[in-house]
């Protein structure tokens, strides 16, 4: 073959060969577009139906905005530093999420570096979704066949902690990052990171990144340091794996790390990056922003005056206004004062200051006391239980328990409204004896089971008598004295009727009113509020706990400034001030004295002797202590004390170290007077005939109130000097003595009731057994001879002149020179200070 012919024949060769080759080529082709062409029609298949899909399962839920999110906010409950006047921190109020909100402005620099370096290096670049990051992560999850994503931006971390969807889905990433899209179209960087910052969960009980600078490092967050800021933002990772409490090596493990990507990405300079690593981090254990408090009587008290004015002033439910306090980061200024509150703890959880009490069972007897500013309603301090408190919003004894006052009601329900009305002065005299007859028994008793005789109101309120107070509630009608204590000084709990067991039970009766014993009871937190209005020149201010609140924008949403009132007239206020410092002098409330303070208080012990009381003040404070079981029983004092008026001693006397001595108002123009003990009248000549010796005394009184009406009560008569009885007509001349005694003439329904100065009384010859009832008897004379008001029994023949009869009272007499000291005791016997009680014999107080 000639090389033409093999030319040709390789010519053809290759031809054939291309022709096959392009041929191959031409179906391949055709096959790869037919593919390309069946994959764009399955592409636009496949995105037509993803949009539907989009529209119709996603679309709904891409809206997202950040008003419609409340998130768990920490309150904070705060004190006024009574030395600069600043508001501090008392305590924190928190429901599942411990939590304080932090604005853009106050996070550091170096904490948004952080974030951003360690979790999403492009923050600033995306709009919502790092393309890269979330391809990888989609490639990583088909090819490892994992449901793990991954390359999550801030935002849409952000996004999942405020929808708290966490399923590990693909429906919930595509939701995610068509949100995040959506989301950054509305918001911006400075947005996003403040929220994200502010709902990170960072380790023990912190969310947010404010919260948890508090909790490691006992500071605001916008005072950390570069190397506080990286520790800090690496615990969000995991936060049990990189909590500096159990774990400080990978702590710091981390922070270098995010320290390094600082360096790295030119957020930090080489020196500063170095100096944060070899810095040594001081982790404190900060237990203020941790829910291991217990909670102060005083703050479960705010929380309860702030839940009810909430429902009261907006309108809410109970258990909205009662969520809100622990989740919308209110800031709730309260009336405390510590220093005050830590006296009163330190006394009621120091067990050796109560006394020793036979029971019958497990149960010791309680104890609360609430101490109160007068002059401003604020509630400095409470306790609301014996010893250490057991648990949050636990029982309040202090404000939830109501008990019976005993006596020391009488000032607000007695004493007061007569004083007020003008119905008595503390100088008016009634008859210390019983009322009425019941059930044929004499009443009221008196707690020592003694009655006295004529009294004045003052002697009545210093030994606590009974029936006096009785024989007030009478003059004036029940009526008055509930409206007086119930409207004027705020005594809500007194009940005017209430049905029980078939039977109406109402306060609106002289028992109640005047001796305490109450269908309801009273609390502690009442007493001492109705008690302020004497202190104030009669206004009485409701009590509070708080000031104000505020949102957790700055917002006041409850002001709760002083509502005051008028209760009684200024004059009321004095008297009682006056009669009541008279009991802490020489009265009932002696172990109540402070060596620097003038101080006036009432006791109150009721007849089962279940409840004890004292209500005292000074011219700073008026407290009340009450004292007794919460399953009411007798309370069987080994030793003779009254608890409840020990403890506000205790208490008190530490109060008032170092204060001013001060003395109660004083209104200018006070007249003195003198006035006779048995009658409260002017005084005659006769009044210091008396056989006990002279019965005038002197007081200060208002201009108005000074008598002017001259004492009848005191007649002359004739006495037998040689028996000391009154003279008969048979006495000789030469053994009679012109003397005065009381023209009374006391009869009641039984016989052999005993009162002291019946001895000092008058009888008429011949007629001592006339008048209906039984005359009262004069208590035995223990040498065994007759009373010295019987007629002479030595006398009974001869004849003598008949008794002189009085002379009338002269007109606009001569006042008398008067010489006693009204501020010296009234010339009858006192009784033994309140103290221990007779168990097997109940002497009651009321």
């Amino acid at each position: 073959m000639n090389g033409k012919n093999f030319k040709h024949m390789n010519v053809k060769k290759l031809w054939q060969a291309n022709s096959a080759a392009g041929s191959t080529l031409h179906w391949v082709g055709r096959i790869l577009g037919t593919m390309l062409l069946i994959g764009a029609t399955a592409g636009i298949i496949m995105a037509f139906l993803f949009a539907i899909y989009v529209n119709r399962y996603i679309k709904p839920t891409l809206d997202l905005n950040l008003d419609d999110y409340s998130l768990d906010l920490t309150s904070f409950v705060y004190y006024t530093d009574p030395q600069t006047g600043e508001d501090k921190e008392l305590e924190t109020l928190y429901d599942t999420e411990n939590r304080v909100w932090v604005n853009y402005e106050k996070i550091p620099k170096n904490l948004i570096n952080a974030t951003i370096a360690i979790e999403d290096q492009r923050f600033m670049s995306h709009k919502g979704v790092d393309w890269k990051r979330t391809i990888g992560a989609f490639g990583n999850m088909f090819l490892s066949l994992r449901s793990n994503f991954g390359g999550s931006t801030i935002t849409q971390q952000l996004i999942k902690n405020l929808t708290n969807d966490k399923d590990v889905t693909v429906k919930r990433k595509i939701v995610e990052i068509f949100r995040a899209l959506e989301f950054e179209r509305h918001y911006t960087k400075e947005d996003i990171i403040e929220w994200y910052l502010n709902t990170i969960y960072l380790g023990q009980g912190c969310n947010g990144v404010n919260t948890a600078a508090q909790t490691y490092f006992g500071k605001s967050v916008s005072d950390l340091s570069l190397a506080e800021c990286a520790a800090l933002i690496g615990i969000t990772n995991a936060p049990t794996l990189y909590n500096p409490y159990l774990n400080p090596e990978k702590n710091k493990e981390r922070q270098e790390l995010i320290l390094d990507k600082m360096l790295e990405l030119g957020m930090v300079e080489k020196d500063a990056h170095d100096a944060a690593v070899k810095q040594t981090l001081n982790f404190v254990h900060n237990k203020a922003t941790t829910q291991d408090s217990k909670q102060s009587y005083f703050v479960d008290q705010v929380i309860s005056d702030v839940i009810s004015d909430l429902v009261e002033q907006k309108g809410i439910s109970q258990q909205m206004a009662s969520k809100s306090i622990y989740q919308s980061g209110y800031k709730i200024y309260t009336t405390i004062d510590v220093g005050v509150q830590k006296i009163m703890d330190d006394v009621f959880t120091n067990e050796e200051n109560f006394p020793k009490v036979r029971v019958n069972g497990p149960e010791l007897p309680q104890a609360a006391m609430v101490v109160m500013d007068p002059y401003t309603g604020n509630i400095v301090g409470m306790v609301g239980g014996r010893g250490e408190k057991q648990g949050v919003r636990t029982l309040n004894r202090a404000t939830q328990s109501y008990r019976q006052p005993g006596s020391s009601i009488k000032p607000l329900s007695v004493y007061g409204p007569a004083l007020d009305m003008g119905a008595v002065t503390p100088y008016s005299v009634f008859d210390d004896s019983p009322l009425s007859v019941i059930n044929g028994k004499a009443w009221p008793k008196n707690y020592d089971f003694r009655y006295r005789g004529r009294m004045t109101v003052l002697k009545a309120v210093e030994i606590s008598d009974n029936a006096v107070a009785a024989r007030v509630v009478d003059m004036i009608t029940p009526e008055k004295a509930f409206s007086f204590a119930s409207v004027n000084l705020g005594l809500t709990s007194l009940v005017r009727e209430q049905e029980k067991g078939g039977k109406v039970y109402s306060d609106v009766n002289i028992a109640p009113m005047s001796l305490g014993g109450l269908t309801k009871g009273v609390s502690v937190e009442e007493m001492t509020a109705g008690y302020c209005a004497f202190v104030n020149k009669g206004v009485y201010t409701k009590p509070r706990t708080y000031t104000k609140v505020k949102d957790s924008k700055g917002n006041v949403i409850l002001d709760n400034t002083p509502k005051s009132v008028a209760a009684m007239k200024e004059k009321t206020a004095y008297y009682m001030n006056y009669m009541l410092q008279n009991v802490v002098k020489q009265g009932t409330g002696t172990k109540a004295r402070l060596d620097n303070m003038a101080v006036a208080g009432k006791t109150g012990t009721t007849s089962d002797d279940n409840d004890r009381w004292f209500v005292g003040y000074t011219p700073y404070y008026v407290s009340t202590v009450w004292f007794g079981f919460d399953e009411p029983q007798e309370i069987k004092l080994e030793k003779s004390t009254n608890p409840a008026l020990a403890l506000w001693k205790m208490v008190m006397s530490k109060v008032h170290e170092g204060l001013e001595n001060k003395s109660f108002f004083a209104p200018e123009g006070l007249v003195k007077a003198s006035y006779c003990m048995d009658s409260g009248l002017a005084p005659t000549e006769y009044c210091r005939m008396d056989r006990r010796g002279s019965r005038v005394a002197t007081g200060l009184f208002y201009k108005e109130d000074v008598p002017s009406s001259r004492c009848t009560m005191h007649v002359q008569v004739n006495m037998d000097t040689s028996t000391g009885q009154l003279a008969t007509p048979f006495c000789p001349e030469e053994f009679l003595k012109t003397i005065s005694l009381l023209d009374l003439n006391r009869r009641f329904s039984v016989s052999g009731v005993v009162v002291e100065d019946e001895q000092y009384t008058i009888r008429i010859y011949g007629e001592e057994n006339s008048g209906s009832g039984y005359r009262a008897v004069t208590p035995s004379n223990k040498s065994g001879s007759p009373p010295l008001n019987t007629f002479c029994t030595a006398h009974t023949q001869a004849w003598t002149p008949p008794v002189t009869e009085s002379p009338p009272p002269e007109e606009n007499p001569e006042e008398p020179e008067q010489t006693e000291d009204p501020d010296a005791p009234i010339q009858s016997e006192l009784p033994p200070e309140e103290g221990p009680i007779d168990t097997s014999t109940p002497q009651p107080e009321d």
